[in-house]
């Protein structure tokens, strides 16, 4: 990877939600044959940066589909990674004239945005849906496309908390720092040390909201994040009693962590992979289709309650092997799937948009 690639990894990490492309195309991993296997991703930079780790040491070929240089998931969601972006793929890499076979593995996390029926209808490749993380790839090729139900599941870890908790502490720094120092020309009371000051603030609540609050569970997202600013509020006031006294610096504090709060409460459950959006849920029941929140716009899926009719139920497993939350299990019984920890669904409607039989509805 060259300097120019290396600055846009960097730059995408901070700004993905604007979308860092490169070109598609078809790379080939290690020393494949006609019976590697293939797999395919979006173009988004960040994200084949990290799947071609994932997978250098295997013989394989990897497709770079045109998702607007969005990452898998917003995009597929999005309607910006979708089936057309595979059948392009598909049609210009010459990928047909390398292998002998006709299977193609994609993101799990893919499914709300492309249709299998559609590509193999279209082109005559079978389409199975790999792992939620690109760290399972190997296993799941070396386990002949066997996908464990962990290897089904989206999570929250420590490690990704801080990633997102670092994503927005940029941009809220970046437009904080801007704001503070030109109104400093105006104001000789704002200095460099309540600069400094106001940033520590933002860091406890940004950082302290991301790493601690996915783990509490809360009918919502503004509970714990208020809960957690009380908290905070305490603390600001003991300190500036306990240490040293200072009007200006005890207001200035205030104001800063409730401005801070404000942003993370407004939709802090779509922050995250594992929460339901209530700012998206609520623009939906409005009757829009896309939400605000700071610099971006998002398409909507539909929100609502699953409703499955069990009689038309035909047993193929989709909805199991494409749900980042395990919300359903196969009866051996009767060959049916059953809806189950339902409090645990997000609405990414992957499940519905990929049901085989249609008896699967969000109400």
């Amino acid at each position: 990877m060259g300097v120019k690639d290396s600055i846009k990894v960097g730059l995408s990490y901070f700004f993905r939600w604007t979308g860092f492309p490169i070109e598609p195309t078809l790379i080939e991993i290690g020393n494949p044959t006609s019976e590697s296997p293939v797999l395919l991703t979006c173009n988004f930079i960040l994200t084949v940066k990290r799947v071609l780790k994932a997978i250098k040491n295997l013989d394989c070929y990897l497709l770079i589909a045109p998702s607007k240089g969005i990452n898998v998931w917003c995009g597929a969601c999005g309607d910006d990674f979708h089936t057309d972006s595979v059948l392009s793929i598909l049609k210009t890499s010459g990928i047909n004239d390398l292998v002998s076979h006709r299977t193609l593995i994609l993101p799990q996390l893919s499914a709300p945005g492309i249709d299998p029926i559609v590509i193999k209808t279209k082109t005559g490749w079978n389409v199975k849906f790999g792992p939620v993380y690109a760290k399972d790839i190997p296993s799941f090729i070396e386990q002949k496309f066997y996908k464990s139900e962990v290897q089904r599941i989206v999570r929250f870890p420590l490690s990704n908390r801080i990633e997102m908790a670092t994503l927005y502490f940029f941009i809220l720094f970046a437009l904080i720092s801007i704001i503070y120092w030109i109104s400093a020309i105006f104001l000789p009371i704002l200095n460099l040390l309540l600069y400094l000051d106001t940033i520590l603030i933002f860091v406890i609540i940004i950082y302290g909201t991301m790493a601690i609050l996915p783990s509490i569970s809360t009918k919502t997202g503004k509970i714990k994040v208020w809960i957690y600013e009380g908290t905070i509020l305490l603390l600001i006031v003991l300190f500036n009693i306990i240490i040293k006294f200072d009007l200006l610096y005890l207001i200035w504090n205030i104001v800063s962590s409730l401005l801070i709060t404000f942003i993370m409460a407004e939709d802090f459950h779509g922050l995250t992979p594992i929460y339901k959006s209530e700012l998206g849920e609520k623009t939906w029941k409005k009757g829009d289709e896309k939400m605000k929140f700071l610099f971006g716009e998002y398409k909507l899926q539909p929100y609502g309650k699953i409703i499955i009719e069990r009689d038309k139920c035909i047993g193929c497993k989709i909805c199991i092997e494409v749900c980042p939350r395990s919300l359903y299990v196969f009866d051996e019984k009767d060959k049916k799937v059953d809806l189950r920890n339902f409090e645990r669904c997000i609405n990414c409607n992957a499940c519905v948009k990929r049901c085989l039989a249609q008896c699967l509805e969000i109400k």
